[in-house]
């Protein structure tokens, strides 16, 4: 198995805490600056975006399908839920994919030179990414102790954000469950540096 990703990518790291919590081989191919319009880098993603999972003479795109590929394949049983069709789960990660979206646009605005600060278009993004972890926030039981799926999710995107200051943090609740999933070795190892 080959997996396209950035290091930084918040989305591949989903991947790679399943592929590593499942002891799935996977080589790690670098995409280098997603920016770039190269197409080379992302392999056979048509849409020059990290992730992208190719097993055999599979090609999986996105990282909620590629996690749902790696369990049908090889987690039969599931067992950290990415199968789960509970509605409050799947609004939780529909958020939390939300969110990230939005930093990464905001990301790469700024990285082009675009003053964001300044624009009306990127203080609504900044707002709806404080909306959403108000949301999830208010919704903890949406993350229980034991690692999910969710759980990988939400530390993903709680350290995506740290790491590039996006927005200022005070969720206490989110930031303790963040806390007690990056004490497992699976989760730590693929944090951004």
């Amino acid at each position: 198995m080959r997996l396209f990703y950035t290091p930084r990518s918040h989305f591949s790291r989903k991947v790679r805490i399943l592929l590593s919590a499942l002891n799935l081989n996977v080589e790690l191919m670098d995409a280098g600056n997603v920016a770039d319009s190269d197409h080379e880098p992302f392999g056979p993603n048509p849409l020059m975006k990290v992730p992208t999972l190719v097993d055999g003479s599979q090609t999986i795109i996105e990282s909620d399908h590629i996690a749902q590929y790696l369990v049908n394949q090889y987690d039969p049983g599931d067992r950290f839920g990415v199968l789960t069709q509970d509605v409050q789960q799947l609004n939780a990660r529909s958020v939390m994919n939300g969110v990230m979206a939005a930093e990464v646009e905001l990301i790469l605005a700024q990285r082009t030179g675009i003053e964001t600060d300044k624009l009306q278009r990127f203080n609504k993004i900044r707002e709806s990414i404080v909306s959403g972890l108000n949301w999830l926030e208010q919704h903890p039981d949406h993350f229980p102790e034991e690692p999910t799926y969710s759980g990988f999710h939400l530390v993903c995107m709680w350290d995506h954000l740290k790491f590039y200051d996006t927005v200022p943090l005070h969720h206490t609740r989110l930031e303790e469950t963040v806390a007690l999933l990056s004490e497992r070795n699976y989760v730590a190892d693929t944090a951004p540096r």
